[in-house]
């Protein structure tokens, strides 16, 4: 057990928990972990497909400054993602929770709750964690748990630096070698394309020679191919210095593709981009999004790559 861990301010602004065998295990797995867990009954509320009404969820999210005051510095841990978030944009104290996470709130989950760490980015320009959530990659056996998240995650709340390294062929870049330094920024593909033309989307001015990260489960990748080409037409993809693709995984292929798969997506975004003369370097295989092994990535810090034909490093800064 590791001591003199930052508490922990569950939250549950999305989907409701419907394994709540799960959420038990997160529970006790983390307090094994040393962790004091704080909020854990929001795992009860339940209204349609959310983990409560829409007031309750929002007054949850505008509730976490307060936690400073209370517990002090902490880590905001979603339960799950789902869909719910979107609903409650408009209404979310974004001043108060940028003063928060001043302080030492640390956001962290993926999936729904991109729609909060990129709104959180567009608004205030802090920065939050796409990581693991309780539920999903804490809520399983103590012996299926991954001990590579586990890792990036302690990493990540002790404030060290990222550094993953990807060993795997890259097929999509087009040089030996390439480096290069911006913005870390990304999560799930679907609320990102959701949320462009909206104030929750960050400036163009934000983004610019960025480095953008993505991944998306259950979406064929004709979806997947479509929302790329809508950030492309609408200025967004030719301005990053690198896409950087993590797992999208839980689709399935029919006869009727004929061939066409991710990799033909990708091969399609990857000539767009040399059409438009654009010098976006593609990478792919990062651990990162709806699979079990995943890094927690932090949103809204300078990022790095480093990459080659057989690999890359990103590290942030």
């Amino acid at each position: 057990m590791i001591t003199n861990q930052l508490p922990i301010a569950c939250f549950a602004p999305s989907g409701k928990a419907f394994d709540l065998d799960a959420v038990d295990r997160g529970y006790g797995h983390l307090r094994e972990q040393g962790f004091q867990l704080h909020n854990t009954e929001c795992t009860q509320r339940a209204f349609q497909r959310f983990a409560g009404t829409d007031t309750e969820r929002l007054h949850e999210i505008n509730h976490l400054p307060e936690l400073i005051a209370t517990i002090g510095p902490c880590i905001a841990l979603a339960i799950r993602g789902g869909y719910g978030i979107s609903r409650l944009l408009p209404r979310i104290d974004w001043d108060r929770l940028a003063i928060a996470v001043d302080k030492g709130l640390m956001i962290i989950g993926h999936s729904d709750l991109t729609a909060l760490q990129i709104g959180l980015l567009a608004k205030t320009g802090r920065k939050s964690y796409s990581g693991p959530m309780l539920s999903y990659d804490f809520g399983c056996e103590s012996k299926d748990i991954s001990s590579f998240t586990m890792q990036s995650f302690h990493q990540a709340i002790q404030h060290q630096p990222l550094q993953t390294t990807v060993d795997a062929k890259q097929l999509y870049l087009d040089s030996q070698q390439f480096d290069c330094e911006g913005l870390l920024w990304g999560g799930n593909l679907s609320i990102i394309s959701n949320l462009l033309g909206t104030s929750y989307f960050p400036d163009k001015s934000i983004i610019k020679n960025g480095i953008l990260v993505i991944e998306d489960v259950n979406e064929h990748p004709y979806r997947i191919e479509r929302m790329l080409l809508q950030l492309l037409q609408a200025g967004i993809l030719e301005t990053q210095q690198a896409i950087v693709f993590g797992d999208f995984s839980s689709y399935q292929l029919s006869e009727h593709d004929a061939g066409y798969d991710l990799h033909s997506c990708i091969t399609l975004l990857k000539s767009e981009l040399l059409r438009m003369g654009a010098k976006t370097q593609v990478l792919h295989q990062l651990p990162f999004g709806h699979c079990r092994d995943k890094i927690t990535l932090p949103i809204g810090v300078t990022g790095r790559v480093n990459a080659h034909q057989n690999g890359f490093i990103l590290t942030s800064i």
